[in-house]
C-alpha cells in the first residue's frame, strides 16, 4: 500500500543509532513512494514532494535557523506540494512537524518524555513508545455522526493528528501545541480585484502551472476518468505535456454509467480508453483498507477500483495515479443562496445582486424568494454555518451525547468570514479529509492536484458568487477550461454516482452486515441501535438509513474488531 512512513525521534535531536538499538535507518522508514530528503545533519526531514514555485520539479533545501518554528515558517511561504515537515533543533530543543494543506500524506504522532513517533500507520507509532492501543470510544462516536470532520484526537488514545495546514510543536517537557500555519481565513477574507474574465485567465494560467509542475515530477501518470468535469482537467492539461493513461469505471447501474463523456474526453485528446465494469462481488466487506491507521475511513469500496487502476498502472508502467478528488469542493460548487449574502455584504443593493440572485436561482433549482429568504437568514445569523451536519440515524442516545463541538481549526479560523466563504471553506476541509482514504494496491503514489495548494489560494481568493457567473456551477472553472475541453464537458451540469452500486453491495451482503452490526463493538458499547439495525433486514428498514451510511457504519465496526 502506497504513502507509508515511520519516524523515531529523541526529543531534542534526531535518535541515534544506539537510542534504538539498530542501524540509524530503521529511525526513518518509508515506502518507495515516498521521497525523504535529510537536511543539517539529520535536523530536518522533508518527505514527499515539494516545490519551491510551479515549474520546480523538486523541494529545495530549507535555509538554517536555530528556531525551529521560524525555520518551518519561512519554508512553507515559499513552497508548496504533497509532503509533510519535521524539524529538530539542538538549541531550542524542539521538535517541530508540518504538514502541508493538501492533506495528501497523512501525519500522526504520539510522544513521551524521551522520544516523539511519527508516522502514517498506528502499529508503529505504538511499538516504539510500548503503548498499549486502546480505543477512544467518544471518538468513535464522534466519527459514526461527522465522518469527514477531521479533529486532533483519533480513534486511538494517545496518538494525534497533524491536521492539514498545521505546525505541531512538542516542548522537551512534553507539552504540545498546535498552530495553524496556513490558514484559510487569509485568503478569503482578501478578496481578489478583478472581474469574472480576469478571475477565469487567473485559474487557467494556475491550473496549467500546477498541472505541468506534478507531470513533471510524475511522468506518464495514470489518470481515473470519471466522465466528470474534475478528472477532465487533469486528463487534458497532463496531456498537454506529454503521454497519459486513461482508466474509467461504470457499473450497471446507468446512474453510473458515464462512458459518452469518457469516450468524447478520450476522442478530444486522441487517446484510447478502456472502459472497465465494476461489479458488486468484487467487494470484501469484510476488509477496511484504513484498519492500520488510527482512525477508520469511510471508503472501503474504493477497493473495487484499487486492484484494477494498480494492474494498469504495473503493466503500463505509469508513474503515480492522479485522482479528480477535491475538484467540486475547490471549485465552489456550494449550491446555497449564502454567496448572495457575500455579494451584499460586498456591494449592497444593485443590480449585479439581482444578477447573481437569479444565478443562483438557476444551478440549485430554487424559487427566488426561496434563495433570497437564504440569504437573509445568512446575513443575520453570523454562526449559522458553526454546526457541521450530524448524521444520527442508527445511533443510541449515548452515542449522540457524546458529541464534541469543537470544530476543525479551519472552521474557527474562518468564523469572521462572509457565510458563503465559511462554506466554500468547509467544503474544502471536507475534502482535505479523504485523501488518505483512497489507497491504491501499489507502491505508485496517488496525487490529488486539485487540491494544490497554489490552487487552494486561488480560489479562495475569488468572491464566492463567481461561481455562479451565467447560471453554472463551478463556473470560473467552466471558463478556465474551455480552450482545453469540448462542450458537452464544459457544459455538463449533472455527473455520475455509485449509489447503485453501493446498494448492490448492500443487498448482497446484509445479511452479514446486519449480523456483525447486531452482535460487534459499536452495539456492545451502546453506540448503534440493535433494534433498529435489526430492522435493515425488513421492508420497513429500507427508510432507515441508505446504503451509504450502512456500509460506513459497517466498515467503523471492522475497524473497531481489529483494534479490540
Amino acid at each position: 500500500m502506497n504513502t507509508r512512513y515511520s519516524i523515531i525521534l529523541r526529543r531534542g535531536g534526531a535518535m541515534s543509532s544506539e537510542d534504538i538499538g539498530a542501524a540509524e535507518e530503521l529511525a526513518v522508514a518509508c515506502s518507495a513512494d515516498l521521497e525523504v530528503q535529510r537536511f543539517h545533519h539529520d535536523g530536518v526531514i522533508l518527505l514527499g514532494d515539494c516545490f519551491s514555485d510551479m515549474d520546480a520539479p523538486r523541494g529545495l533545501e530549507p535555509a538554517w535557523n536555530d528556531d525551529p518554528m521560524l525555520l518551518v515558517q519561512n519554508f512553507v511561504q515559499a513552497h508548496w506540494g504533497r509532503f509533510v515537515m519535521i524539524v529538530q533543533s539542538p538549541v531550542t530543543h524542539h521538535t517541530v512537524i508540518y504538514r502541508d494543506p493538501s492533506g495528501m500524506i497523512p501525519c500522526y504522532y504520539a510522544s513521551d518524555e524521551h522520544r516523539v513517533a511519527i508516522g502514517t500507520e498506528a502499529a508503529p507509532i505504538l511499538q516504539a513508545l510500548d503503548i498499549t492501543p486502546r480505543i477512544d470510544w467518544k471518538s468513535i462516536a464522534n466519527g459514526l455522526m461527522a465522518p469527514d470532520l477531521r479533529r486532533h484526537q483519533t480513534c486511538l488514545q494517545d496518538v494525534t493528528e497533524v491536521l492539514p495546514g498545521e505546525m505541531v510543536i512538542l516542548d522537551q517537557d512534553g507539552s504540545q501545541h498546535h498552530h495553524l500555519l496556513w490558514n484559510p481565513a487569509d485568503f478569503v477574507n482578501n478578496n481578489l480585484q478583478c472581474d469574472f474574465e480576469q478571475a477565469s485567465y487567473l485559474l487557467k494560467d494556475a491550473l496549467c502551472r500546477v498541472m505541468s509542475t506534478w507531470i513533471q515530477r510524475y511522468p506518464n501518470p495514470l489518470i481515473s476518468v470519471s466522465g466528470g468535469f474534475d478528472s477532465s482537467i487533469l486528463a487534458a492539461l497532463s496531456a498537454q505535456h506529454g503521454p497519459v493513461g486513461l482508466i474509467h469505471f461504470y457499473t450497471a447501474s446507468p446512474l453510473a454509467d458515464e462512458r459518452i463523456y469518457a469516450a468524447a474526453l478520450a476522442d478530444h485528446l486522441e487517446y484510447s480508453i478502456s472502459p472497465t465494469l465494476m461489479s458488486p462481488q468484487d467487494m470484501d466487506v469484510a476488509i477496511n483498507l484504513s484498519v492500520h491507521r488510527p482512525r477508520p475511513s469511510a471508503r472501503s469500496f474504493t477497493q473495487i477500483f484499487d486492484l484494477a487502476s494498480a494492474q494498469r498502472a504495473a503493466t503500463r508502467d505509469h508513474s503515480a495515479h492522479f485522482n479528480g478528488g477535491g475538484g467540486d469542493n475547490v471549485f465552489g460548487k456550494l449550491h446555497s443562496a449564502y454567496p448572495l449574502a457575500d455579494r451584499y455584504s460586498h456591494t449592497g443593493f444593485s443590480r449585479a445582486l439581482a444578477s447573481t440572485a437569479k444565478d443562483i436561482c438557476a444551478v440549485t433549482g430554487t424559487s427566488l424568494p426561496m434563495v433570497l429568504r437564504q440569504a437573509f437568514k445568512a446575513c443575520v445569523r453570523k454562526d449559522m454555518l458553526v454546526p457541521w451536519p450530524i448524521m444520527a440515524d442508527l445511533l443510541t442516545p449515548l452515542a449522540l451525547s457524546m458529541q464534541d463541538i469543537d470544530a476543525h481549526p479551519w472552521l474557527n479560523a474562518a468564523h469572521g468570514a462572509p457565510p458563503g466563504a465559511r462554506q466554500h471553506v468547509r467544503s474544502i476541509t471536507r475534502a482535505t479529509a479523504s485523501t488518505d482514504h483512497l489507497n491504491i494496491s501499489d507502491d505508485r503514489p496517488t496525487i490529488y492536484p486539485l487540491l494544490s495548494q497554489p490552487i487552494l489560494e486561488l480560489c479562495l481568493s475569488f468572491p464566492t458568487w463567481f461561481w455562479f457567473t451565467g447560471g453554472r456551477d463551478r463556473a470560473l472553472a467552466r471558463a478556465a477550461m474551455e480552450p482545453f475541453l469540448p462542450p458537452l464537458l464544459t457544459g455538463r451540469a449533472g455527473k455520475g454516482a455509485f449509489d447503485g452500486l453501493l446498494h448492490q453491495i448492500w443487498i448482497l451482503h446484509r445479511d452479514t452486515i446486519i449480523d456483525d452490526l447486531q452482535n460487534g463493538c459499536l452495539a456492545g458499547h451502546g453506540l448503534i441501535d440493535r433494534d433498529a439495525i435489526g430492522m435493515l433486514g425488513t421492508d420497513r428498514g429500507i427508510a432507515l438509513a441508505t446504503p451509504t451510511r450502512i456500509l460506513h457504519l459497517h466498515e467503523m465496526e471492522i475497524w473497531c474488531r481489529a483494534w479490540s
